[in-house]
């Protein structure tokens, strides 16, 4: 049974250990890992503890990637799980990991989704379509973004987001055929995530009303 005989620092990295047994070097290791198992000179180790030790090294390793991912935004699970797939982390331990950062609040579907809906409804000036749209290539599940989406657009008004939209492009419009500007102007409107039921009363105000239907 091998035995601990040194514990250094690593000098480029200081949070990280190079456990030697029985004299020679045997792997490298997070200082939580070594925390987590006690690990101490003199200690002796089966092959199953040395494996155990790995398996929770490689862990730690994937719990410190997703953590320095969330430090620079927020990101749903799908987000994350996406990202540490590109490390040799194993599909078990991603998912143990964001079960604990779930576990630990770094990781809140709903709240990403709400933060994400305000961001567009009050900076991108964006609809509730295109809010939907957006959330639903984070990754978040349709019912969270519905009802994300719901709650932060109950405080927004669309119509006056679309109306205030429609009457700045509207001023580069003025030099078209009337039914060439509201083309334009319903196009641009759906872009960016409005309705129907939005759009035409908006385009009627800005533009007048004309016969042409105004999804044509």
């Amino acid at each position: 049974m091998p035995t601990i005989t040194k514990i250094t620092e690593q000098k480029r990295r200081a949070n990280r250990r190079s456990v030697f047994l029985n004299g020679s070097f045997a792997f490298g290791c997070n200082i939580n890992v070594i925390a987590k198992f006690r690990l101490v000179e003199g200690a002796k180790l089966s092959d199953e503890q040395v494996l155990a030790i790995q398996q929770g090294e490689v862990r730690q390793e994937c719990f410190d990637k997703a953590i320095k991912f969330i430090e620079r935004r927020m990101h749903s699970r799908s987000e994350l799980k996406q990202k540490l797939t590109r490390y040799e982390c194993g599909p078990t331990v991603i998912e143990s990991v964001l079960d604990q950062l779930e576990e630990l609040g770094y990781v809140n579907d709903k709240k990403f989704a709400e933060a994400k809906a305000e961001s567009a409804a009050k900076y991108k000036h964006h609809g509730p379509n295109r809010a939907r749209m957006e959330l639903a290539k984070k990754g978040v599940g349709r019912e969270t973004a519905r009802r994300a989406v719901e709650t932060v657009y109950e405080s927004h008004d669309s119509a006056a987001m679309a109306r205030d939209l429609a009457e700045k492009k509207a001023r580069s419009l003025r030099k078209l055929e009337p039914h060439i500007a509201k083309r334009r102007l319903v196009g641009m409107l759906l872009r960016r995530g409005f309705d129907y039921d939005t759009i035409k009363p908006v385009i009627a105000e800005v533009l007048g009303n004309t016969d042409e239907h105004v999804a044509d």
